[in-house]
């Protein structure tokens, strides 16, 4: 814990964060991300890529980042803040999966963010160019993102308000049949 004065940004309205696999070291908690939503008022559209192992080149390889998985042995979610996000439009998580702390920031998301349209949950971006097939991936990778789809359906879908567009991008089934 760090005794500092807390940042706004009151005019922040886009904000695109990447995490790549040198933040993996221990593994990065992404419900701390909640901060921003709270000293970001007007902050209309969040993207968030937490993609660290296909699309990038890794020192660290996908087998050795491990998040707390919503499936284990305490798979309660943890406590939400209540904090209503007036203008939050338009949500974008890059590289979805079925780790704890990113399946608990999505449902504050959904929860707080009170004019959310569209929130889209991509599980493994992996297309090659259209009409081509997609590129390959690890079995590992493969069932995690299998996993992160069920997290979806178990833990956020039903939280999604009937007045948001909820689009989750699964591997290809094509490329990708198990």
């Amino acid at each position: 814990v760090v005794n500092a004065p807390i940042t706004k940004f009151l005019y922040l309205k886009h904000l695109t964060i990447l995490i790549s696999e040198r933040t993996f070291s221990p593994p990065y908690n992404y419900f701390s991300l909640v901060y921003f939503f709270d000293a970001s008022p007007s902050l209309e559209t969040f993207f968030l890529d937490v993609r660290h192992c296909s699309s990038y080149p890794s020192k660290v390889p996908h087998e050795d980042v491990k998040h707390e998985s919503v499936f284990g042995a305490s798979s309660h979610l943890g406590e939400l803040p209540e904090q209503q996000h007036n203008c939050l439009k338009i949500v974008e998580i890059i590289g979805f999966s079925s780790a704890k702390s990113l399946v608990e920031l999505t449902c504050c998301i959904v929860k707080n963010a009170v004019s959310l349209e569209c929130l889209t949950l991509d599980t493994l971006r992996i297309s090659g160019e259209a009409n081509k097939t997609c590129w390959p991936i690890s079995n590992d990778e493969l069932k995690e993102a299998s996993r992160a789809v069920v997290a979806i359906r178990m833990y956020i879908e039903h939280r999604v308000a009937p007045t948001s567009k909820l689009t989750v991008l699964e591997p290809c089934t094509r490329c990708h049949s198990r």
